[in-house]
């Protein structure tokens, strides 16, 4: 199935989730609570979102970076960050999409493919790791408050033991791996029969020196680690604290335990593989919102609010990769970049010679 179909198919899932969501309401109270959201609020969630993700989260991959002995300035780091979160956000692919724009954006500052993608996993790995935690954390003061739905239970408990075995088996075989035996992205290659295709067989030296180099940090670089770590707690905090913003400004004071509780169901939903979780989000806030007892039409405004800002941070990631590629526009890219970014690429490299 060509990307382009697999994009159209989800986005109309989404579309159907979204549209059974805001079906369930009534229009009218989510007009007048967006009308009444005060301007103040809006900038300054906005501003929280923006040190969370863009500051804070730069700062943490920089920090991986240097690690790594990449000295590569903030501002082009952020750039990468921005390029990275649009191609993430209008992809179904969370967290993932845009990982191979921002490592080739920061391979082509001199860092090399290897250690690029290597800072880029390592730093997704510890993010996602400590959101899985903090997501725990939170369902389970849910439960512990509500009387959930059986099966949003066992879904959680499904995911959790997948996301549990998964990292289990990553630290094994990353940490505690036999000689000669392959580290996980490659064990992962070779069993799933990947290894038989030419292109990714020519891939596999370069996956494995990245390995060894994923490998080094976690075994070599203590300090780094903890300060990563540290790091990405703070990020998640501050989307929490971004909830709780969010919240306040509706009216709503929710405390920390009932906002982390929030954020974990939303953390969650926008996992699903649909661009922008279009309706996994409304429906996860708009549930959330009912079990707190403020009205599901609070949760969808919730959703509105923070999708006006998630296409704002996408349009500054367009303008990033706009101004990445103005000046890269010269010359050729490698053929290790990704095919879209390659596909752009070229679009904009005609319209300048023209």
């Amino acid at each position: 199935m060509k990307k382009s179909t697999l994009i159209v198919i989800t986005l109309i899932i989404g579309a159907v989730l979204f549209a059974f969501a805001f079906g369930q309401v009534d229009w009218g109270e989510i007009r007048m609570a967006l009308m009444l959201f005060p301007l103040k609020g809006l900038l300054s969630i906005f501003a929280i979102n923006f040190l969370a993700i863009f500051l804070v989260g730069v700062y943490r991959w920089q920090i991986i970076l240097r690690a790594h002995g990449c000295r590569v300035s903030f501002l082009k780091v952020l750039r990468a960050k921005l390029a990275g979160y649009t191609f993430s956000y209008v992809t179904p692919s969370a967290l993932i999409a845009g990982e191979p724009v921002r490592a080739y954006m920061i391979k082509e500052e001199g860092c090399g493919w290897e250690k690029a993608s290597a800072s880029v996993i390592i730093d997704q790995l510890i993010y996602l790791a400590v959101i899985f935690f903090v997501d725990m954390c939170g369902f389970l003061l849910l439960a512990e408050m509500f009387s959930l739905p059986a099966d949003v239970v066992y879904g959680f408990i499904a995911v959790s033991l997948a996301t549990i075995f998964v990292f289990y088996v990553f630290f094994k075989k990353t940490l505690n791996r036999r000689d000669g035996e392959h580290a996980f992205f490659t064990a992962v290659v070779y069993k799933i029969g990947l290894a038989r295709v030419g292109y990714v067989r020519s891939k596999l030296p370069s996956l494995e020196r990245t390995e060894k180099i994923i490998e080094g940090f976690f075994r070599e670089d203590q300090k780094t680690f903890v300060g990563v770590v540290a790091l990405a707690f703070v990020d998640v905090f501050l989307n929490i604290w971004a909830v709780m913003a969010t919240s306040h400004y509706l009216g709503y004071d929710l405390g920390f335990l009932n906002s982390l509780g929030v954020f974990s169901l939303w953390s969650l939903a926008n996992l699903v593989p649909i661009p922008g979780a279009l309706g996994s989000s409304e429906l996860a806030l708009a549930f959330t919102f009912s079990l707190l007892g403020i009205g599901r039409h609070t949760g969808l405004v919730f959703s509105l609010i923070f999708r006006a800002i998630n296409i704002t941070l996408c349009l500054l990631g367009v303008v990033a990769f706009l101004q990445f590629a103005f000046k890269t526009a010269s010359k050729s890219f490698s053929v290790d970049a990704p095919p879209l970014l390659m596909t752009l690429h070229r679009m904009f490299a005609r319209r300048l010679r023209k």
